[in-house]
């Protein structure tokens, strides 16, 4: 089994996935990438991490480079996270924005960093309770992702008991269905009136611009631009406001701040910004 990363071949790791993704990795994750790197090298047969590299950088490692992609961007995201924030948006602004908008009855999220799927299945399900499909109204929830495996998962919509642990039971009740049990346990499928509005689409946030169609009313991205350096996240951010609607909510994580990066956002609730007129 290797041994850790030298400096030179961290920073060339470090180099390749920032160029690629724009996640710069830190200092003192050189001993945990250098496990995930050495298991890795040693099941496909490479001597050092640099023939390793050699191999990721060449057309034969394009499938790897995928991999390596989807190992470092892995988020231990679940359902109903930051409920303060999502009841807040629920409960308050998603139906003051349904009072006002009569016409058209018109209501577009995107979740940027959505991983295996919890995020936006959250959204819709808290949105079902409060707009009904009787209410004829046109949600859409675009979901993105750069990790293909998590797109993949989210795609299944089949999670395990023990990640619905924070799903309310009323909502486990109402929008799961018991699909298996297996030597883990039991899986639950989402419904299919959860998954009808969303939509799970491979994006890479460090590649722009963006291929999407705005307005949206509200993004969410949460817990990602504490990875990227200051200017990605002002690229970043130019896409977010270019994309948004007059006025529309842009909800990053707990402890991410717009101060000092961009004052074209002012801060109206917990973690939650509005675009200036």
């Amino acid at each position: 089994m290797l041994k850790l990363l030298n400096e030179k071949e961290f920073l060339l790791f470090r180099h390749l996935v920032g160029k690629k993704i724009g996640v710069h990795l830190r200092d003192d994750s050189r001993e945990s990438l250098s496990r995930k790197l050495a298991k890795r090298a040693d099941r496909l047969g490479f001597s050092g991490y640099m023939a390793y590299y050699r191999f990721i950088k060449s057309q034969r490692g394009e499938k790897e480079l995928v991999w390596l992609i989807n190992e470092i961007t892995i988020d231990e995201s679940h359902f109903f996270r930051a409920d303060k924030q999502l009841s807040w948006l629920v409960e308050e602004l998603v139906p003051a924005m349904m009072e006002k908008r009569r016409q058209p009855r018109r209501l577009r999220i995107w979740c940027a960093g959505c991983a295996r799927g919890q995020e936006p299945y959250t959204l819709s399900m808290m949105l079902l309770e409060k707009i009904p499909v009787s209410r004829a109204w046109d949600l859409k929830i675009l979901a993105t992702d750069v990790d293909v495996d998590s797109l993949k998962a989210a795609r299944r919509a089949t999670y395990p008991a023990e990640m619905l642990k924070s799903v309310p039971k009323p909502y486990l009740f109402r929008y799961f269905n018991p699909v298996a049990v297996t030597k883990a346990g039991r899986a639950y499928a989402i419904k299919t009136e959860v998954r009808h509005s969303i939509l799970f689409r491979k994006l890479n946030l460090l590649e722009f611009p963006y291929p999407l169609k705005g307005p949206m009313d509200i993004i969410f991205c949460r817990n990602v631009m504490i990875y990227f350096q200051m200017s990605d996240k002002k690229r970043l951010l130019e896409e977010f406001f270019r994309l948004l609607a007059p006025l529309g909510y842009l909800c990053l994580g707990s402890s991410e701040s717009l101060l000092g990066v961009d004052e074209r956002f002012q801060l109206v609730g917990q973690a939650i910004y509005q675009k200036k007129e």
